[in-house]
């Protein structure tokens, strides 16, 4: 008995003693801290950079960490476009590249990872990385840069696609080269030899190196080519890309919350404009009255909350008919649904307050308009409980309001007057109590100016179209101009302008054409232009 309870404890011993070993030898991952969000590095390469002569059927990528192997095959490309045949094999933290061909003599080749290499966690690069060598005794290097923006913003766009024809080009073939722009739009060939060449951004969805021009679009440089001497350098400059959203939101569904209330469900975030209306029919598309759109969902902009003015009963089934509810491109919401049925249900909406729609300011003689969740037709608490402090004074209730559907307009005593300090409280029935507005009224001695002029046009009867757009991204001006332009009563705050060159048959800005080649119209945007109140600011427009 005593010999078998000490082979057992001895057993236990030892096996508690090698687990012990075996988890303190073991490789872990650390637990806790903040996620890795660095992306890899290329630590060497086989063959180096710049090695000449290389004769190998081979090349190495080192990383500082595991890549995720499906990036590195979607990321790599070679240059010029060679038709090689390779296989791609990998030993841990290495990959490495056979080809399956010979390589050509006295060629430089570009061995480019394009921005979607990424580790096993999904951190890419910033940036293209390249590997150049030559088959020959030297490398060629030439280089042409190019720089991508969106038009909207004037921000460089990363991700996106040039491509590089050397003459003669055929487009109905793959282009030699194919570079990628960085996080901030700079667009970079290198290693070029010299020659003739011609570039433009490529949609190059497929990945072929090849425009499909019913199905991709493509926008042209300034110049149509260029010419680069032997490691010379070039320039493209910038190209805006204007992507046409033509596609309209779709109404895909209603959902009746009461008798009268819809909840609308749409393909897209959509906007309502100033003539929003909606329209219910019965099914056999005869007229039964109007919904009035209420609001949009901030949480979710697809969904849109609607009130018919009667209600749709439980047993009935019904059509919609939109006016004025679009998506930002400012296309029209169009419907593909059955009848949808209406509803016994009562309706318990609060009076709740959504939104003030003046919250960036009105004239002296304008009304603050406040948005409710609900039409106010049978809710006098909301024009009755309203109170206006001017200064040290308190009005209640405050005469000069009215309701309008679903919106309170507060109307000032003639003008809202200069110098007195207003506060606003309106009442919120779902929390039953008021809520504190500090309007901000726009007097003239607080606005500014802003002068525009165009340095260099084109002609001397050449016509510009200028818009401003405020912080919000709302059109504030929209003005036709020939050189100079002078835009007064502006809050005092941050803009983007936009600038263009009109031309004959185009009502925005025309981006020109790849082929036949058609250079695009003078373009301008500048973010952060500022206004500052009692003051005209100067902007030269200058084309780049």
């Amino acid at each position: 008995m005593y010999s078998l309870l000490l082979r057992f404890i001895l057993a236990s011993a030892f096996f508690f003693a090698a687990l012990l070993v075996y988890q303190c030898a073991t490789p872990t991952q650390p637990t806790g801290g903040p996620a890795d969000q660095t992306p890899p590095d290329i630590e060497e390469t086989e063959p180096p950079a710049g090695t000449t002569m290389f004769d190998g059927d081979r090349i190495r990528f080192h990383f500082s960490k595991y890549i995720n192997r499906n990036s590195f095959r979607n990321a790599f490309q070679i240059e010029p476009d060679l038709n090689l045949d390779y296989e791609i094999s990998w030993r841990r933290r290495t990959a490495t590249v056979r080809f399956e061909d010979p390589l050509p003599d006295t060629t430089t080749i570009i061995f480019t990872l394009g921005t979607e290499l990424a580790d096993t966690r999904n951190n890419r690069i910033t940036s293209p990385f390249q590997l150049a060598v030559s088959t020959g005794p030297d490398i060629d290097q030439g280089s042409i840069t190019a720089r991508v923006r969106d038009a909207q913003t004037g921000r460089g766009k990363g991700g996106e696609r040039v491509v590089l024809y050397r003459y003669p080009v055929d487009l109905t073939t793959g282009a030699n080269y194919v570079a990628e722009s960085d996080t901030a739009g700079l667009v970079q060939f290198n290693y070029l030899r010299e020659g003739r060449y011609k570039a433009f951004w490529l949609d190059d969805r497929n990945r072929n190196r090849m425009w499909d021009r019913e199905r991709e679009a493509a926008q042209p440089f300034s110049t149509d080519s260029l010419i680069l001497d032997r490691a010379g350098e070039g320039d493209l400059g910038k190209v805006f890309l204007i992507r046409h959203d033509t596609i309209p939101p779709v109404l895909q569904a209603v959902g009746m919350l009461s008798e009268v209330r819809l909840r609308l469900r749409f393909s897209e975030p959509v906007t309502l404009q100033d003539a929003a209306a909606i329209s219910v029919f019965h099914e056999d598309h005869t007229f039964k009255n109007e919904a009035v759109p209420l609001f949009v969902d901030p949480e979710n902009p697809n969904i849109l909350f609607a009130q018919s003015r009667e209600p749709l009963s439980d047993g009935a089934h019904y059509n919609l008919e939109l006016q004025g509810i679009t998506d930002a491109a400012g296309n029209a919401a169009g419907f593909d649904i059955d009848p949808f049925p209406g509803s016994d249900e009562p309706d318990t909406t609060y009076a709740r307050y959504v939104s003030n729609e003046s919250r960036y300011g009105v004239s002296p003689d304008e009304p603050i308009v406040i948005r409710y969740a609900r039409l106010l037709d049978d809710i006098p608490v909301v024009q009755d409980s309203l109170i206006v402090v001017q200064s040290e004074e308190t009005h209640s209730p405050w005469p000069h309001a009215e309701t309008r559907d679903h919106k309170l307009l507060i109307y000032p005593d003639g003008e809202w007057i200069q110098g007195e300090n207003y506060e606003i409280r309106v009442w919120d029935d779902e929390r039953l109590e008021r809520r504190t507005i500090q309007p901000r009224i726009l007097f003239d001695d607080e606005l500014g100016g802003l002068h525009v002029e165009v340095e260099h046009p084109r002609t001397d009867t050449t016509m510009h179209r200028l818009q401003l757009k405020d912080e919000q991204g709302v059109i504030v001006r929209s003005e036709t101009f020939q050189s100079e332009l002078e835009l007064t009563g502006l809050p005092s705050g941050s803009y983007t302008l936009r600038v263009f060159e009109i031309r004959d048959g185009y009502r925005d800005w025309d981006p020109g054409q790849v082929d036949p080649y058609r250079s695009p119209a003078h373009y301008f945007i500048q973010r952060n232009v500022p206004v500052e109140r009692g003051l005209t600011g100067q902007m030269y427009v200058e084309w780049l």
